[in-house]
């Protein structure tokens, strides 16, 4: 595996980068280069405030997994958060996804995205109307993925509730979802469940025939309902709920849609917020890690569950999954945690090596971590896996997050896909 550093505009730099897939400005800077038809680019869009990864499939097909934007004001202490939004606050987050996605969208793609998927409803990755600025016509708060509909057609959405959202309770209760709702019911843009079980329910959908024998995207779990590794069949293994208590209900984070996507021989895994560490007295049920990972399998690459917060990658998930490279997509001081910085590097529970990437890192997270610090790749920002034609191999590419110019601050790889 290979690593290009970005130092100079010399002509064996060009060459370089040309060969990892990238492209040069007239001025030697490298950038990053547009996606081709066969290859897979999956991007995780760093703007500080949420979660945001937009896959452009190897036909052209988009998928935006989550377009999030946090409260400003922080739930726990009801002080302003401190973390910027990125690249500078001269817009909210979901113009900042909206313009980065039209900076690498396929030419011949003028339509807006194919898929939206929404994992769960929380801020960080759909957005909340709470202290929104704007409104659109129709009265919904712009925030996340509402905002980003302002400037990006949306073709389909699917989210966990749709179209009752009443699961594990109502959730036309809470102000996000309600802002949603009203944005759905007011944009008419067709939606869906996702399903648990189902094998291309997100689908290529403009030239399919070259690629579908290669690609595939798996819905896991969602709901409580998790793939049994056969057909499109599931199990729910959360209990009956009646009479369950309030504090051990599900939350949110439990609920999240799970996939994974696969191109050839690379695999990469996104989970959203499940959790699998548990705090002392919490039902065994609600680590929703450990029954996915019994149907997971190895991948390549794999997105952080909640963030690398306390409570997930589980020792379980990481053995079934054993990624080469991890991506974290931070935003707060315990993304990722120490404990769970110590378990990604942790040789015990599999061996090999492992590269990790954090879109940003607090100097209060780096302090945390101690020691495992020195351990995560150097370079944040926008996180790039570029996977080669008929997913044989792929590169990581770290690109400036402090502006729009696509620079590109390191290459990782070639790596083998397994």
């Amino acid at each position: 595996m290979k690593r290009v550093r970005l130092f100079s505009g010399k002509t064996i730099l060009f060459v370089m980068l040309i060969c990892h897939g990238v492209a040069a400005q007239q001025t030697g800077s490298p950038i990053f280069s547009p996606w081709k038809a066969g290859y897979l680019d999956i991007h995780q869009i760093n703007t500080g405030r949420g979660n945001a990864t937009f896959c452009i499939l190897p036909d052209g097909t988009t998928l935006l997994i989550d377009a999030g934007a946090i409260d400003p004001i922080n739930w726990r202490d009801n002080k302003p958060r401190n973390n910027p939004i990125l690249p500078n606050d001269s817009r909210q987050p979901g113009e900042w996804i909206a313009r980065y996605i039209r900076r690498v969208m396929p030419v011949k793609q003028t339509s807006g995205i194919d898929y939206l998927l929404i994992t769960h409803f929380h801020d960080d990755h759909v957005g909340t109307p709470k202290h929104a600025s704007r409104a659109a016509a129709g009265g919904y708060k712009l925030s996340g993925v509402t905002e980003l509909a302002e400037f990006l057609p949306i073709r389909r959405i699917l989210d966990r509730g749709w179209p009752d959202y009443t699961f594990p309770q109502t959730l036309r209760q809470d102000s996000i979802v309600i802002n949603y709702i009203h944005f759905l019911e007011n944009r008419k843009i067709p939606a869906e469940r996702f399903v648990a079980g189902r094998l291309n329910q997100i689908r290529l959908v403009h030239e399919a025939g070259k690629y579908q024998s290669q690609f595939s995207i798996r819905n896991l779990a969602v709901n409580g309902d998790v793939w049994t590794g056969k057909d499109e069949d599931t199990r729910h293994v959360f209990p009956d709920l009646t009479g369950v208590s309030a504090n051990q209900q599900p939350n949110e984070n439990m609920c999240s849609a799970v996939m994974v996507m696969r191109y050839g021989n690379f695999d990469y895994f996104a989970g959203g917020d499940i959790q699998g560490v548990l705090p002392y007295g919490a039902p065994a049920w609600h680590d929703v890690e450990t029954p996915v990972a019994a149907v997971a399998g190895p991948v390549d690459v794999q997105l952080l569950d909640h963030h690398g917060y306390a409570d997930s990658q589980n020792g379980a998930l990481m053995k079934a999954l054993r990624p080469r490279v991890f991506v974290v997509p931070a935003w707060a001081v315990s993304h990722p945690g120490p404990a769970v910085a110590e378990r990604l590097f942790d040789a015990s529970i599999y061996p090999g090596e492992r590269d990790v990437f954090v879109t940003q890192l607090f100097p209060e997270a780096e302090a945390a971590l101690g020691p495992a610090a020195a351990k995560l790749k150097p370079e944040t920002g926008h996180i790039v896996i570029r996977v080669q034609p008929g997913g044989t191999s792929y590169q990581v590419l770290v690109l400036d997050d402090a502006d729009e110019s696509m620079r590109i601050k390191a290459v990782y790889g070639p790596y083998q896909s397994r």
